[in-house]
């Protein structure tokens, strides 16, 4: 018996040993991902439908060349550069490791064909290129990126090169990478569509987009993946249905399939909330004993129940009951939504008696009718009270069940 014990006393301290030298490892911490981070946002406003970790510093990969391929639309915008110019490859931006295109050192590329390139193949030689015919060199390139990412709201990131490849000091989070996204969406409307091509063909050589959920899930367009060994495979991913678009974040997938997996349970779960969202209703509860004026959105002349005006995605339906200002007239201010249907009527209702419903404080609140036309389901009519603080838009969500806090847009 004391044999036996004896043995039983060995073979628990050599257990012991070998877990500290890291043989064993616990079940919990064998499944814990230290890159993963997530998070859901509906594109218009900016609202989160979910998150984890979203404020983690992680490692961008590729998903870095969506601030070049940004940078690159400015230049175009503004004249600097045209779609049909050549850029140089220089032996620097040849010597990239892949994914890359693989030009020769003065080999020339049209900068249409580069920025497709870079959002199907994700090209690194393309993007060093596209950074040196910019800005000189990459580094320079570099700290424009990062200038631009501060001022779109980005305040966590840090990009050092053009392409994604590993750097450990170019970071971002899962939060900056969907502010990255909505502001590609609503402010580089016209270059959006390069990031739906599901491949491009090239001097014979067709190369398909790695995001193979364009191909799988319904209603997504765009945009980018990205995969370092130090990274994990992570995806920022749009998707639109029946008037909502939502952007999704995946940082640290294990593999690309697990990645893609959950990138479709997050931003399923994100639609079913818009859902909920846009059946909202005011909330059960008396209104003040002194009613609200409706503060009218500005001056107007009123239009018939169908007639409608639309004007880059926030058109002004007005009818005789109610004038409606342009949400583009008001884009310091913040707004709250509380409602979106398919009828003028119903929307108009609903605001006639929302502002009734508000305390003295924020009775300068002013209705606005912020109509979206979506392909699916043709005319959405989203409900807002705007004229607000962004303290205020936080008070007044109190009174309304399901409301969304709706931010300038960027």
């Amino acid at each position: 018996m004391a044999a036996l014990s004896n043995i039983k006393t060995y073979l628990i301290l050599c257990f012991a040993l070998l877990c500290a030298a890291g043989f064993f490892v616990p079940h919990a911490q064998a499944k814990a991902n230290l890159k993963y981070a997530s998070i859901v946002i509906d594109a218009d406003t900016g609202a989160i439908l979910s998150q984890r970790y979203a404020n983690k510093k992680l490692h961008p990969a590729s998903l870095t060349k969506v601030m070049t391929l940004m940078l690159t639309f400015d230049a175009i915008k503004a004249g600097k550069i045209g779609l049909y110019d050549r850029v140089v490859m220089s032996p620097y931006a040849a010597s990239m490791v892949p994914s890359k295109l693989g030009l020769k050192p003065g080999e020339t590329i049209r900068v249409k064909d580069a920025i497709n390139i870079l959002v199907t193949k994700s090209a690194n030689d393309v993007a060093v290129a596209l950074a040196e015919h910019l800005a000189g060199t990459e580094y320079r390139f570099a700290r424009m990126m990062t200038a631009k990412a501060r001022s779109i709201g980005m305040a966590n990131t840090t990009f050092k090169n053009a392409s994604g490849l590993h750097n450990d000091r170019q970071l971002s989070t899962a939060r900056d990478m969907a502010q990255m996204g909505r502001v590609l969406i609503n402010n580089y409307s016209d270059y959006y569509p390069y990031f739906s091509r599901k491949s491009f063909r090239y001097k014979g050589v067709t190369y398909n987009n790695h995001n193979k959920l364009m191909r799988t899930y319904k209603g997504m367009d765009g945009l980018k993946t990205g995969y370092t060994s130090k990274s994990g495979f992570n995806l920022v991913a749009s998707a639109e249905r029946d008037g909502s678009r939502i952007i999704g974040v995946v940082f640290g997938g294990r593999s690309g399939t697990t990645r893609n997996n959950h990138m479709k349970v997050i931003l399923d779960r994100g639609f079913a909330k818009m859902d909920t969202l846009h059946l909202a209703r005011l909330r059960d509860m008396p209104h003040p004993k002194k009613r609200s004026a409706v503060i009218y959105a500005a001056a107007g002349k009123t239009a018939p129940e169908n007639n409608i005006e639309p004007s880059s995605g926030h058109a002004i339906a007005t009818n005789s009951r109610m004038n409606i200002a342009s949400s583009s007239d008001h884009t310091s201010l913040w707004s709250v939504q509380i409602g979106a249907f398919k009828s003028r009527v119903k929307t108009d209702n609903l605001l006639q008696d929302a502002v009734k419903v508000l305390p003295k404080d924020l009775t300068g609140a002013y209705p606005i009718i912020a109509p979206l036309r979506t392909a699916s389901s043709g005319w959405m009519f989203r409900a807002r009270l705007a004229g607000l603080t962004q303290s205020q838009a936080k008070d007044a969500c109190r009174f309304f069940r399901d409301c969304l806090v709706v931010g300038p847009r960027p």
